[in-house]
C-alpha cells in the first residue's frame, strides 16, 4: 500500500533572487581581473571588454532583417511546424479551478517530450504521475493541505497519511507530445475507513475521453507504520470536497473479478532482482506506488510490450516496501488474445524474493495499437 505522490507539474515560473543595490547608491564599479565595469541604476552603462576589430566588425554589421532571416531559415531547415496553441490565455490554460463548489478540481496539463514512451505516446507511468498532481491540488486549492506534505492539518496533529490501497486505470487513448488534456477529479468516503477518488482524463479540444481512473486510499500512522481509523475530526476536516454519494467511474462489471495471487510455479515468466533505489521512496519513506507499475511491466513479455498497448490495469495493495529489499515480478498469460473479440490479459504478483510476502496482485488488460488505431479512426 502506496501513498498518492503527486510529482510537480506544471511550473510556473520560479524567481530568482536578485541582490538589490541600496537605494543611496547611484554607481557600482565592478572589478573582474583587470576588466573595469560600471553599473548605474539605469543599467545602460555596458562593461568596457575588450573586442577585438573583426569581432566588433561583425557585431556593426548585424543587421535586423538578417537576424529575421536566420530564425526563419531554422524552422524551415529542421523541417519544424509551429505547434498551434489553444485558443486561450495561456497564463491561465493551467491553472487549477475549483467546480461545483470545491467538490470537484479541474487542470490542464500537456504532455512533455519526457513523459513519452518508446512509441511516442505519454507513458502509462506518466499519466499517473499526472493524477497524482491533481489530487494534491484539489486539497492545497480547498485549503485543507497542511505543510507536513500528503496530510491535512488534523491529520498531522496524529502523524497520519493516506496511502494506496487499491487502483484502477482503463485507457481508451494515449496522448501525445504537446497535446493538453483536461484532467477533472472528485472524491468520497468509501466504506468506514476509506476514501475513494475518481478521475477523468480528456482531450482539451476535442473533448475526448482518453482515460479514467479510480483509487481507494486508507490512513497509515507514520510512526507505528499501522492502518487508523478514519476519525471524526478528519471527516469534518474534508467535508466541504467529498460527495456524499457518488457512483464510481469505472463499473466494478468493467474488472471487478478477484486478483490471484501468483508463485514461482504458476507464473510463466519470474523476473527477479529487483531492488528499490533511493529515488523510488517518497514522502512517506517507503516505495511510491508508481514504481511498482515499473515493476509490474518488467516481467511483461517483449512480444506484447511491441505489439500491444496497455488498455487497463487493476492494482491491489498488500504491503510497503523500503530499501533494503529484493523482489521478483511473476507474471503469467490469463489469456493470449487469439480471439479477436478478446484481447491479452495478464496476471501478475510483486513478493519479496526469498520469502512469501505479497506486496502487490494485478491484472492487465492489453489491446493491439492497431486497434486503438482503428478505434481512434
Amino acid at each position: 500500500m502506496l501513498k498518492h505522490l503527486a510529482a510537480p507539474r506544471p511550473l510556473k515560473g520560479v524567481p530568482v533572487p536578485i541582490s538589490t543595490l541600496p537605494s543611496s547608491t547611484n554607481e557600482t564599479t565592478i572589478n573582474c581581473r583587470g576588466i573595469r565595469a560600471s553599473l548605474t541604476d539605469s543599467g545602460r552603462n555596458k562593461p568596457n571588454f575588450p573586442l577585438s576589430s573583426s569581432l566588433q566588425s561583425n557585431l556593426n554589421s548585424s543587421q535586423p532583417y538578417q537576424k529575421e532571416a536566420i530564425g526563419k531559415m531554422g524552422l524551415e531547415h529542421f523541417n519544424l511546424k509551429p505547434t498551434k496553441q489553444p485558443e486561450k490565455n495561456v497564463d491561465n490554460l493551467f491553472e487549477g479551478r475549483l467546480l461545483q463548489g470545491g467538490l470537484v478540481f479541474q487542470q490542464n496539463f500537456s504532455i512533455r517530450v519526457s513523459e513519452l514512451d518508446s512509441f511516442g505516446k505519454a507513458s502509462i507511468r506518466a499519466l499517473i504521475n499526472i493524477l497524482q498532481e491533481l489530487a494534491f491540488n484539489h486539497f492545497k486549492y480547498a485549503g485543507i493541505l497542511s505543510d507536513d506534505f500528503g496530510s491535512t492539518p488534523e491529520m498531522k496533529k496524529r502523524n497520519m497519511t493516506w496511502i494506496v490501497s487499491r487502483m484502477q486505470i482503463v485507457v481508451d487513448s494515449y496522448p501525445s507530445w504537446s497535446d493538453v488534456i483536461q484532467v477533472k477529479t472528485w472524491t468520497c468516503v468509501s466504506g468506514r475507513n476509506g476514501m475513494r477518488r475518481d478521475w477523468i482524463v480528456s482531450d482539451f479540444n476535442t473533448g475526448e475521453t482518453l482515460l479514467r481512473a479510480v483509487c481507494v486510499y486508507v490512513m497509515m500512522n507514520k510512526r507505528t507504520r499501522k492502518l487508523c481509523k478514519f476519525i471524526n475530526e478528519v471527516k469534518e476536516e474534508t467535508k466541504g470536497i467529498f460527495m456524499d454519494t457518488a457512483d464510481p467511474i469505472i463499473d466494478d462489471k468493467e474488472d471487478g473479478r478477484k486478483l490471484r495471487d501468483l508463485d514461482v510455479e504458476t507464473a510463466d515468466i519470474v523476473h527477479t532482482g529487483l531492488l528499490p533505489k533511493w529515488s523510488d521512496l517518497d514522502f512517506n519513506q517507503h516505495v511510491n506506488h508508481v514504481t511498482y507499475i515499473d515493476w509490474l511491466l518488467e516481467s511483461v513479455p517483449h512480444w506484447i510490450l511491441e505489439s500491444q498497448k496497455l488498455s487497463s490495469i487493476t492494482l491491489e495493495f498488500r504491503k510497503e516496501c523500503g530499501m533494503n529489499t529484493v523482489l521478483q515480478s511473476l507474471c503469467t498469460v490469463a489469456r493470449d488474445g487469439s480471439t479477436k473479440s478478446e484481447g491479452v490479459e495478464l496476471e501478475h504478483t510483486i513478493c519479496l524474493e526469498k520469502q512469501s510476502h505479497i506486496l502487490l496482485r494485478g491484472r492487465t488488460s492489453w489491446m493491439p495499437k492497431s486497434a486503438q488505431l482503428e478505434t481512434k479512426l
